[in-house]
């Protein structure tokens, strides 16, 4: 776990960076934002991820690329983030891929799929666990939330971009805060109906003020949503675990642990009556039980099959209570 929460700190930090450094520039220049000169138009958006939770589905696609130098050597990278989203039911996959002068070329896979939050870096296995509350994929990682927001962008006319009418606005250096450290010209365009971002392009000219001790160049940040409402796929690498057991617990369940492909708990429920509630309430979600129960005096096995998966039902008596473990696998190898 410590190792996955470290690649993730390091993928927020590459993110993050130019955001954070553009902050500081503010506090150095001039200590509030209401000393700033912001661009001369009267359009401001900085909520750059607004309006992205009222579509059903969508996919967003954010390249950045780098040229320039690092301790006077040549540097170019490029990294590209896809984020595939749906509202009903709540799915995300984002993958990064990476290109030129990096340290960690490895792809990263990233989903959230029937309650499970997934990860998988470069050939590594791929590893699953619960969703924390307050720490959904699209909480850490929605891609339009690493673009700059802008106070006083320039109205441009109206266009159509990937089906959708947005309006369309030009921005510079002042519109972002970074006038003291950045050369940039920048192009957006939002979704004349629910506000949201549907192409940011931003090109930045900088040196170590703003990149960081040793680097200048330029960054270009290229956006675009696109398959507004429409069907999204999702697949997740076969090596991934299966997803959160959708089962419901006995009423006086206690001692519950519910891990991605696993659930258990204790119950004072006798097994005879166990058996018959997980025969009825499984088979009533869509499942189909794979043979008759084996029963004995203190334990009963149930298999039950949907689709690619299946789920296997434990009951054992013990001296004090009754314990349940489900556990939940994809059928394919």
């Amino acid at each position: 776990m410590k190792n996955i929460a470290s690649k993730r700190w390091g993928i927020l930090q590459f993110i993050l960076m130019p955001a954070l450094i553009s902050l500081a520039c503010v506090t150095l220049t001039g200590g509030s934002t209401k000393d700033m000169v912001f661009g001369s138009g009267s359009f401001n958006l900085t909520d750059t991820a607004g309006g992205l939770s009222d579509l059903s589905s969508y996919k967003a696609t954010l390249v950045l690329s780098f040229d320039g130098t690092k301790a006077g050597q040549p540097q170019q990278w490029s990294r590209t983030y896809v984020m595939l989203a749906t509202k009903e039911p709540a799915t995300r996959q984002l993958t990064i891929e990476k290109s030129g002068d990096t340290s960690d070329p490895d792809a990263i896979f990233m989903a959230e799929v029937n309650g499970a939050d997934y990860e998988r870096h470069g050939e590594d296995s791929c590893s699953a666990s619960a969703i924390e509350a307050g720490n959904s994929l699209s909480d850490r990682m929605e891609p339009a939330s690493f673009l700059g927001g802008v106070i006083g962008a320039d109205e441009a006319a109206s266009e159509t971009v990937n089906d959708i009418s947005a309006d369309h606005y030009t921005f510079d250096e002042h519109a972002l805060a970074q006038q003291e450290v950045t050369q940039s010209t920048g192009e957006m365009w939002v979704a004349s109906e629910g506000g949201y971002i549907v192409k940011y392009v931003l090109t930045t000219k900088g040196d170590a003020r703003h990149f960081g001790e040793g680097i200048e160049g330029t960054l270009t940040w290229d956006y675009e949503l696109t398959d507004v409402n429409q069907p999204v796929t999702f697949k997740l690498p076969a090596d991934c675990p299966a997803g959160m057991v959708d089962a419901p617990l006995l009423p006086d369940a206690s001692k519950v642990l519910n891990l991605p492909g696993a659930l258990s708990f204790h119950t004072s429920t006798d097994l005879e009556d166990a058996v018959a509630f997980y025969q009825e309430q499984i088979s009533g979600l869509g499942w189909t039980m794979q043979d008759e129960p084996v029963i004995t005096a203190t334990t009963a096995l149930m298999n039950f099959a949907q689709e690619n998966r299946t789920m296997t039902v434990i009951i054992s008596v013990g001296d004090t209570d009754t314990k349940v473990q489900i556990a939940l696998r994809s059928a394919e190898p």
